[in-house]
């Protein structure tokens, strides 16, 4: 639509003389000759001429940013290049999200902030703000699938390059991991499986359960920050890391490098449990052990202490079973020894009875003999008695000379004229004074 001439004057037509006045008219008066449209025609040429270009629609890619789901679904299509970024709004209707969700769903996927995806749509400058954005129909999952295989595969490159790939898994494990850090939402699914696969055990465990996002924006720091202040613990034997199954956006925070970085520098064991049997996140790549579900990750923890027990058990039964055959060797040797001593035993007693009957056969006549023969030497020693008692010596002529006091007069020398002396003889006695001492013949003295 054509826009009406003007000739009114203005005051910078007043303001204009000379020659620089004419060519401001001349300009102004081209101006007016222009067509000019209205915001509306503008818009929907705009449309028409973009549809001309890219049909019924353009694929385009680049990654999800402030995505909003009320009804309909509204994010921001970002391509990222160094420090250069080119944003387009984009929008999915309810009914094309809805058979969307299903396609994504079958390859894993959900549409969240972050996931870089390709998608067809129809651009758009929408009338009623001016907006240009794309109006998306479909996506193709393979593209996602493809760059997060990538990223992970990169990831996995720098991993092994700084030699973290497989550090934890040189970490050496307890003999029996009784005390076990785990790392999840509280509240969970998987909290929940985890502590019942404990409790079912009825082995005594005991268990410190740190809290943390395990999804979302905040998802790689939370489980970092539970990582590292789980592992700084000194009572601990094995750290779990585990999470439910999801779709695979929902554990993109599981391919991440600091979250690898955090199982690797662990001194502790790190054991994974995240997701379903067919998911393998980076995490569980680095990790010393990785299980297909977080009750599979109790189970192996509780298995290990089982073999523990048993390995325990079995060693206890054989030195139970060597300590019986020694017992029952000893046993024999002892029966053997016992049964040879108690025979010596009895012959030694059989013996000694034998030798006892001889001695008390001996002893019952011994007496008889003993008393003869002493008869016999108290006969000889009475006859020798006889003979030399004093009455039957002086019946042979002998007599006893006492002194005065009554001593027994044996050594003529002890005497002296003058003493008295008597004399006793077999039938009688006799008193005598001494008048003269002889010894051997010659004169002692007299009276």
């Amino acid at each position: 639509m054509k826009d009406k001439k003007t000739t009114s004057k203005t005051l910078f037509d007043d303001s204009m003389n000379g020659l620089a006045g004419e060519t401001v008219n001349q300009t102004v008066n081209e101006l007016a000759d222009q067509e000019s449209l209205s915001v509306s025609d503008f818009i929907r040429q705009v449309n028409q001429t973009v549809k001309n270009r890219f049909g019924r629609g353009v694929w385009l890619h680049g990654e999800i940013q402030e995505m909003k789901t009320p009804n309909h679904v509204y994010f921001t299509l970002v391509d990222q290049d160094g420090d250069k970024k080119a944003v387009l709004s984009a929008s999915i209707w309810q009914t094309v999200y809805a058979s969307m969700r299903v396609t994504l769903a079958n390859s894993g996927l959900q549409l969240a902030d972050g996931l870089k995806v390709r998608v067809f749509g129809e651009p758009d400058l929408y009338p009623g703000n001016g907006r240009f954005s794309i109006k998306i129909s479909k996506i193709d999952p393979r593209f996602t699938l493809g760059d997060l295989i990538a990223q992970r595969e990169e990831i996995v490159r720098q991993l092994k390059l700084k030699g973290l790939y497989d550090a934890n898994r040189k970490v050496e494990t307890s003999l029996v991991p009784l005390r076990v850090g785990i790392v999840t939402s509280i509240g969970s699914a998987a909290h929940a499986d985890v502590l019942k696969t404990f409790k079912d055990s009825q082995i005594g465990f005991t268990i410190f359960v740190h809290d943390a996002r395990v999804q979302g924006e905040d998802a790689i720091k939370s489980v970092v920050a539970a990582l590292e202040n789980l592992d700084a613990r000194k009572d601990l034997d094995v750290l779990m890391l585990v999470r439910g199954g999801g779709s695979k956006n929902d554990l993109m925070a599981f391919d991440s490098a600091q979250i690898a970085t955090a199982i690797a520098n662990c001194r502790l064991p790190v054991l994974t449990g995240i997701g379903h049997e067919i998911d393998l996140s980076v995490a569980d790549e680095v990790a010393h052990q990785s299980h297909k579900t977080p009750t599979a990750c109790a189970t192996a923890v509780i298995e290990q202490v089982r073999e523990f027990v048993d390995a325990t058990e079995e060693a206890w039964a054989g030195v139970a079973t060597f300590a019986m055959r020694e017992l029952e060797a000893s046993s024999s040797q002892l029966t053997e020894r016992a049964n040879r001593i108690s025979s010596k035993v009895l012959d030694a007693l059989a013996g000694a009875s034998k030798r006892l009957a001889m001695t008390a056969q001996r002893i019952k006549h011994r007496p008889a003999e003993i008393l003869r023969l002493e008869k016999s030497s108290l006969d000889a020693l009475a006859d020798r008695l006889r003979l030399l008692d004093p009455v039957n010596t002086m019946a042979r002529g002998w007599s006893i000379t006492r002194n005065a006091l009554g001593g027994v007069v044996q050594d003529a020398t002890k005497l002296k004229a003058g003493d008295k002396l008597v004399t006793t003889f077999a039938n009688g006695s006799a008193t005598s004074t001494v008048q003269e001492i002889s010894t051997k013949g010659k004169p002692n003295g007299k009276k």
